[in-house]
């Protein structure tokens, strides 16, 4: 029997026969539903042509009994129609199977046939469907870094909310890019952390691009398959042209800011505005300074509020002569695409400030695309739309990245990652619940500085029972405590001082005023312990719940050390 090669279909007509292997077949859902809407494969023949089938919900129970992934058959009656999104392979055309498709089973040489079939995409390629939902993407590269496992919860504001795995992985493609994949489901229990410290070579098929501001990612779509180690010639290819003895993979770490519930999120690192434009880090590097804060929106930073965008690099495009040119290609680029960039001003109690929003967290906030505001100006895209200018007044929850510029110069538009709509009674408990740590806080402090004072009581008893090994005690808390009841004292010497200047004046001038003067100053370095200067600070930070020290106790405990430190010279003479 005679068959068509798959580069033969057309749209025209549906008495089709060709000879084909199964090469990977998936059950599509619906991710807000979790209904099943069709099964799908990838077909190829013995030129090694592929093309995507379809089997719509109404007949699957009829046709998936009949055909199992790796099996050749012989496929009569379908339709060819347009692929428009989410394509596996680049045939632009797909087979949809109808209620009288035919399909046998072949006992066919699978010598003739290749077991795997995949379209590794460069990251030029990459760049070219980033954020397009036309042509999914297949990937191979060395596995540098991976993610512990975690939970999220999807379709939030449903009448089906549920839970899913997540797991994020990095992949070497070449000798200098690296993506990130974010695998769902299933798929993320296909890898472990098993494999930290292992060469693995990874290969996951089907993905779909995005990205922002020159970054690279991939998530995982219906058909996503992923592969480990696979014997093709792309793996040795792979492995001799990148760094492979040095690169191990590493255990990824987790974003807190973007753990959790949402509520959880919304308070994450949370500061004012005031703690996150004084902060400065020498080396901002090491580490994610992802913080949040609830401000108000005060004024638009800036009338443009959009740009065009290279669609290779992502950068900004000035326009020239009529045509947009990209500064970082050096060229005008094929194809263009409009982007928020939304600069605003804002502030709190504690300070002003600005930040920059852009596409996607924009298009979030505002609930419409780029393009369909642009649509609805009329070709007036100079002007601020209402929705853009309704934002003023408003007070949100902004989780700020900052930059290297802003932690090492000090510079502001701060990058918004996120917002969130605040929730009172959420931030009522929230500030409850700093209220009372800020309480446990200052009871710390009392504790430490009563602990402190009953060792200073301890060392006192011993030191009127004649025990002299008394230490200067250096606790910042204790000596705060004293400089300023010594402060206090000094105070009120003064004012005596200047209510009887010509009596001091007087007994300054006698020997016998010299000598109290002179013991005085012996008893000030003596005094280790605790003087009744002290007494008004203890009281007051102890709540007055600890009893003085009686004065006339120091003093005969001060005169008998004078006695013994007088005796003591004697006998060295």
């Amino acid at each position: 029997m005679t068959y068509k090669k798959i580069r033969q279909l057309t749209t025209v007509g549906q008495s089709w026969n060709i000879k084909v292997r199964v090469i990977r077949i998936w059950e599509s859902i619906n991710f807000a539903t979790d209904e099943l809407m069709s099964l799908d494969m990838i077909l190829m023949d013995e030129q090694d042509d592929t093309i995507r089938a379809t089997i719509w919900k109404n007949l699957i129970d009829s046709y998936k009994p009949k055909i199992i992934e790796g099996s050749i058959y012989a496929l009569r009656n379908f339709k060819v129609q347009e692929d428009a999104r989410y394509r596996p392979v680049k045939n632009l055309f797909k087979v949809v199977f109808v209620y009288n498709t035919n399909v046998q089973a072949l006992d066919a040489d699978l010598v003739n046939f290749k077991k795997y079939y995949f379209e590794f995409a460069s990251r030029d390629t990459l760049l070219e469907r980033k954020n397009i939902d036309k042509q999914c993407s297949d990937v191979i590269g060395l596995l540098t870094k991976i993610k512990k496992l975690e939970s999220r919860i999807i379709m939030k504001n449903t009448a089906n909310p549920r839970k899913r795995d997540i797991r994020e992985i990095e992949l070497l493609i070449s000798k200098d890019d690296t993506v990130r994949i974010t695998l769902w489901g299933h798929l993320a229990h296909s890898l472990n952390e098993d494999v930290v410290g292992k060469h693995t070579v990874v290969i996951v098929t089907s993905t779909m691009v995005e990205g922002l501001q020159g970054t690279l990612s991939l998530k995982s779509t219906n058909d996503t398959r992923l592969y480990i180690d696979l014997d093709i010639p792309e793996t040795w290819k792979l492995i001799d042209s990148v760094p492979y003895e040095e690169t191990v993979p590493k255990l990824m770490d987790v974003d807190k800011s973007t753990k959790g519930t949402i509520q959880e999120q919304m308070f994450y690192n949370r500061r004012t505005l005031q703690d996150i434009t004084q902060m400065r880090h020498d080396n901002p590097t090491d580490q994610d300074f992802v913080f949040t804060s609830k401000a108000t929106i005060e004024r638009l930073e800036n009338s443009s509020w959009w740009y065009m965008s290279c669609n290779g690099c992502n950068k900004m495009c000035t326009k020239v002569d009529g045509k947009y040119h990209c500064r970082k290609c050096n060229a005008c680029p094929e194809a263009t695409t409009p982007r928020y960039w939304i600069r605003l001003q804002i502030s709190d109690h504690t300070a002003t400030t600005t930040c920059s929003i852009f596409d996607d967290e924009a298009q979030k906030m505002l609930k419409m695309t780029i393009t369909d505001l642009l649509d609805s100006l009329n070709g007036k895209s100079e002007e601020i739309p209402m929705v853009i200018q309704q934002l003023c007044g408003k007070t949100l929850i902004f989780r700020f990245m900052l930059k290297e510029q802003n932690l090492t110069e000090g510079k502001e538009y701060y990058l918004v990652k996120k917002t969130f709509e605040p929730d009172e009674k959420l931030e009522f408990q929230y500030s409850n619940h700093q209220a009372e740590n800020d309480h446990n806080i200052e009871d710390t402090h009392d504790k430490k500085i009563s602990d402190l004072f009953d060792e200073e009581e301890l060392k006192h008893s011993k030191y009127k029972n004649g025990n002299f090994e008394l230490k200067h005690t250096s606790d910042p808390i204790l000596e705060e405590c004293k400089m300023k009841a010594s402060l206090r004292k000094n105070t009120s010497k003064s004012i005596d001082l200047e209510d009887s200047g010509e009596d001091i004046k007087c007994r300054e001038k006698s020997p016998a005023s010299r000598e109290d003067n002179l013991s005085s100053k012996r008893r000030h370095r003596a005094m280790i312990v605790v003087d009744d200067s002290d007494e008004d600070c203890i009281a007051t930070m102890q709540n007055k719940k600890r009893s003085k020290v009686s004065w006339k106790k120091v003093k005969r405990a001060h005169a008998k050390s004078r006695d013994i430190t007088k005796a003591r010279r004697r006998c060295r003479c």
